[in-house]
């Protein structure tokens, strides 16, 4: 069945595509993108969704809604995405080693990194990262699958996905704020796209708009479609037609006008330590917090205080008025391929609320650059994990759970997809951590093995939910 269009559709198709030559229409699409009134790939043709576009720039910028834009229109236009233009400073950027080009906002004062896979463009701000990347030996299906695959494990929530033609886009945000936009395409033996990240709390810089123009860039170079090269606004764009005069637009926000903090809200894990409710978790769970509540097993939110904290060793010990049944006792020491268990509560608002057990082993003893501080261990961990206790398979503590190599930047970075990359803080250095805040612990002697089970139900005994507000 036929679409039906919406009173003037037709009039403004005939006008659009009679008056405008394809590079001003491909220019016009490039502008509203900028300007916030148009998110997809600019293109030659007219359709009813460029159509309401028009009608909403039109209305919120004092003009009439006809869905033909005239010379005093598109001045208006240009008015208000050459700002944003400005500062992006779009430059196209060729692959090092494929034909690719792709538009970079170099403007936003990036820093280019050559890569194995290609560039890497860093803002010092921290505001925007892009990897310029190709991959070879690998199809879009697979890789979009285990882009997926990835975002799903680590709770990264997708907004749009879409793959077809041997290319694929994905726009998500990640479980801390993090914007993501990727786009890939089949390059003979390889996949060459993009991956931009952004996270408006370090500054806002519209990365919405510039993840559509790089994908329309990246889009006409691999399938030959016309467009445009990064525009150099003039004052006047020659759209021969009589302009009405239009009302006082609205002014335009400024691309760096503050955005409004968000106050923090997480959640981790943490484990008794003293009978007198000390407890110890990772210092990056409750960094910032105005409050914080710890929920020890089969007990209700108790108010926390927030002790010491060792930014270095990423640990923080807790207060709470509470006398636990069981703590943890630290053994010095562990073995590589020693088998290992994990208990936390990740993914809090997702998974069982009671906590989750996982088992795995000791897989390098040391960290990420040979840090000796910490191990490796194979034992499934996720967002929430953090802080938790890592137990030989007596009962014994010989470490704490502190992050996980980040799958999505890694794959992001270089290509490899990394499983169960995990690491903990060595029991030796929160021994020392608590020595130097007077705290009495216990040693870990346990010497008989514990089935997984009764190893589960002590993990739990120990461990407690951390809510940071």
């Amino acid at each position: 069945m036929a679409q039906t269009r919406p009173p003037g559709y037709v009039e403004a198709e005939s006008d659009f595509q009679s008056t405008l030559s394809v590079q001003n229409r491909l220019l016009f699409q490039v502008l509203m993108a900028a300007a916030g009134y148009w998110n997809a790939v600019p293109n030659e043709n007219f359709n009813q969704r460029l159509f309401r576009a028009i009608q909403r720039f039109q209305s919120e910028n004092g003009f009439a809604p006809t869905g033909i834009v005239d010379s005093t229109q598109f001045d208006q236009l240009v008015a208000i995405s050459k700002p944003m233009l400005d500062l992006w400073g779009f430059r196209k950027v060729r692959h090092p080693s494929r034909r690719a080009t792709i538009w970079i906002p170099l403007g936003l004062g990036l820093h280019a990194t050559r890569e194995n896979s290609g560039l890497s463009y860093v803002d010092p701000l921290r505001r925007v990262r892009i990897n310029f990347s190709t991959f070879p030996h690998v199809g879009t299906a697979k890789y979009y699958s285990g882009i997926l695959n990835l975002m799903a494990q680590q709770g990264t929530s997708v907004h749009y996905r879409v793959m077809k033609d041997g290319w694929f886009v994905v726009s998500a945000t990640t479980s801390d704020g993090t914007d993501l936009y990727l786009r890939y395409h089949q390059d003979g033996t390889h996949v060459t796209g993009f991956t931009l990240s952004w996270n408006n709390a370090n500054g806002n810089v519209a990365g919405e708009r510039i993840a559509v123009l790089m994908s329309a860039s990246l889009w006409s170079d691999m399938t030959g479609a016309t467009f445009i090269d990064p525009p150099s606004l003039q004052p006047k764009v020659d759209v021969a037609r009589p302009a009405p005069v239009p009302a006082s637009p609205p002014p335009t926000p400024s691309a760096s006008t503050p955005m409004p903090k968000v106050a923090k809200s997480a959640s981790g894990t943490g484990f008794f330590v003293g009978r007198d409710g000390s407890l110890l978790t990772n210092e990056h769970v409750v960094d910032g917090c105005t409050a914080i509540r710890v929920t020890p097993d089969g007990g209700a939110p108790l108010p926390a205080r927030l002790v010491a904290s060792d930014k270095a060793n990423d640990l923080a010990l807790l207060k709470v008025d509470h006398q636990p049944k069981k703590v943890a006792a630290l053994r010095i020491g562990i073995r590589l391929g020693e088998p290992v268990a994990v208990f936390g509560f990740p993914l809090s608002t997702v998974l069982a609320s009671t906590g989750n057990f996982t088992l795995g082993n000791v897989t390098a003893l040391a960290g990420i650059g040979d840090d000796t501080r910490h191990i490796q261990v194979s034992a499934p961990i996720q967002p929430g994990n953090s802080g938790g206790p890592l137990l030989d398979h007596q009962g014994n503590l010989v470490g704490v759970v502190t992050y996980k190599l980040d799958a999505l930047k890694t794959v992001m970075a270089s290509g490899d997809i990394p499983q169960n990359v995990n690491f903990a803080l060595k029991a030796s250095a929160a021994a020392s951590f608590l020595e130097s805040n007077r705290v009495e612990f216990e040693t870990g002697s346990a010497t008989t093995a514990m089935g997984p089970a009764d190893l589960a139900d002590h993990a739990k005994a120990i461990s407690a939910f951390i809510r940071c507000n």
